[in-house]
């Protein structure tokens, strides 16, 4: 039996890819690859040090890569609702998510949509950036779902 590599990603030139934590460790590889392919990556992050980091060792190993940085703290709805906004305003459409953002071992912050951002942002990962009902649930980040 063959294993998969990304050699067997497709083509993905036109194709608008949302990346979660891209900044680090599989995020970071996932937008590697993709772009490597010829998507366009959203490289979602919390950090904008750590983003303009992860996007130059991008562009640095991939010339001609195609990604854009959008803000994004799964703790916040505030965040999620913004970045949301963002996405729709910039793009027509958007091809590909990658929910890759987690938060491990950090010391418990209160922040100012519930008592424990860790708590939040893991509890956020799904119903903030699933495809759905936009018009019922605002926050969702994929909201094209009549693309899919």
């Amino acid at each position: 039996m063959n294993k998969w590599t990304v050699n067997d990603i497709p083509d993905l030139h036109g194709r608008v890819a949302l990346v979660t934590g891209a900044n680090s460790g599989l995020g970071l590889e996932t937008t590697r690859a993709l772009v490597a392919r010829g998507a366009h990556v959203i490289m979602a992050f919390r950090s904008l040090t750590k983003a303009r980091q992860a996007e130059a060792e991008i562009k640095q190993s991939v010339p001609g890569a195609s990604v854009e940085l959008s803000q994004l703290d799964l703790a916040s709805q505030a965040s999620v609702h913004e970045c949301a906004d963002t996405i729709q305003q910039t793009h027509d459409r958007l091809d590909l998510l990658f929910n890759n953002a987690g938060v491990m071992a950090i010391p418990r912050r209160e922040g100012a949509f519930r008592p424990d951002r860790s708590a939040a942002a893991h509890l956020a990962q799904h119903p903030t950036q699933s495809c759905g009902n936009t018009d019922q649930h605002r926050s969702y980040v994929c909201a094209w779902p009549h693309r899919l």
